[in-house]
């Protein structure tokens, strides 16, 4: 799970084709979250922060909180975790 709050954290990584500001991904509940649900499996992760970004996007927001994160999680039907 290191690797995957590496990434977010310290690469910025992003999917392609999305923009997320820069330390969109300051909430530590919300990477807690997205670990959690992702549980590191990279795929699974692409999913969840391009939906992410389409409701950051679409909400106008400046943070990724938890509700977004659970928010993602459902339109994709991940399932509960």
């Amino acid at each position: 799970m290191a690797e995957v709050t590496d990434l977010l954290l310290q690469h910025n990584w992003r999917p392609a084709g999305f923009s997320l500001a820069k330390n969109v991904v300051a909430d530590k509940e919300a990477l807690a979250a997205i670990i959690r649900i992702t549980g590191g499996n990279f795929r699974l992760l692409h999913r969840l922060i391009a939906q992410i970004a389409c409701i950051i996007e679409i909400n106008e927001l400046m943070m990724i909180s938890t509700q977004v994160v659970e928010a993602a999680r459902e339109s994709l039907v991940i399932g509960t975790v």
